[in-house]
């Protein structure tokens, strides 16, 4: 078997050595090959991976963009350009922890072809790649866990269940035989993210295995597509995100019972971020995009939205919010 792994990286100069370096450490019987995806960037992240590709010319496929094409196209544009009939995932950001990672996978995808994602346990770090803990919606496995085609689409969805695709092997053919079927659905440039769309094919698709072995560090903390650090940019990406899992949701069929908590929770999220933000117009895009979507309001963002209907009352709450995060 062939795996191909999947680098896609945006200005990440201090990081992207690191990635690499932990997915070529990998001890495994398959033949393994990167494919990196780097999305026209402008700091001297384009010059680490050509030596990366020099130096490993067998193994590294390196595909510089012209212009921005956003995570999701280019990460499907990799997957095009993928030999393997395996994929993995590797963000240029975070690094794999476990030189076995991806044999101790592959055993269970041999051992069952009717698993189509083997997943595992992570753990969140620094930038620098230090203070390795545990993210608070992600407690560690107990065991190893086995889910049937169907069953993890709606935990997925709302939120009680995590998986990180920077952990996954999974078989390309079950995913691009939905993607070939249903393009649209699962590569839009509107998406604020590439993860959401691949991870449910592979739980609707086949069984999904959760190995209790942590293999990735993923870096929080700094500026990156899930990390936003403005109010502006939270906001475009909350809503983004949010429109994606609606469309997600009608999709795989999922009930919008087993959704009623997530949406309550991220509708409230949004409106926070448009009210902090300052912006009217991400203040009317939010309520309309609520109304549209019959999204549940929350008493705070009901408070939030009459305080934005007077900008003075608006500007004086901001600043009082402003206050209290700095002590």
């Amino acid at each position: 078997m062939t795996i191909s792994v999947i680098v896609v990286t945006y200005n990440q100069q201090s990081t992207i050595a690191r990635t690499l370096d932990s997915i070529l450490a990998q001890q495994t019987e398959a033949e393994v090959e990167i494919v990196i995806g780097d999305d026209c960037s402008s700091d001297g992240t384009e010059a680490i991976c050509r030596d990366y590709a020099a130096r490993f010319p067998d193994r590294i496929t390196y595909l510089r963009r012209d212009k921005n094409l956003g995570v999701v196209r280019n990460y499907f544009d990799c997957i095009d350009h993928a030999r393997g009939n395996l994929l993995a995932d590797c963000a240029g950001d975070d690094f794999w922890v476990d030189p076995h990672k991806l044999q101790a996978q592959l055993e269970v995808i041999k051992n069952d072809p009717d698993v189509s994602l083997v997943a595992t346990d992570w753990l969140c770090c620094d930038e620098q790649g230090l203070n390795p803990h545990r993210h608070p919606d992600n407690p560690a496995p107990d065991g190893i866990e086995t889910y049937a085609p169907g069953q993890l689409c709606a935990p997925l969805l709302s939120q009680k269940k995590m998986i990180h695709l920077c952990t996954a092997l999974y078989r390309k053919d079950m995913l691009m035989a939905q993607v070939n079927a249903h393009r649209d659905i699962f590569i839009n440039p509107a998406y604020t993210c590439e993860d959401q769309q691949i991870i449910l094919a592979m739980a609707h698709a086949g069984k999904i295995v959760i190995l209790p072995r942590v293999t990735l560090h993923y870096t929080v903390g700094h500026d990156s597509i899930s990390h936003r650090t403005d109010y502006n940019r939270k906001f475009d990406y909350s809503l983004g995100a949010t429109r994606q899992t609606i469309i997600m949701q009608r999709h795989f069929g999922v009930p919008a019972s087993a959704m009623q908590g997530f949406y309550t929770r991220q509708s409230a999220h949004i409106c926070a971020m448009a009210f902090r933000s300052g912006s009217k117009e991400r203040m009317t895009r939010y309520r309309r995009f609520r109304k549209e979507n019959n999204l549940p309001l929350s008493p705070k963002s009901r408070l939030y939205m009459f305080l934005a209907a007077n900008p003075l009352l608006w500007k004086m709450a901001r600043a009082a919010l402003s206050h209290k995060n700095n002590f």
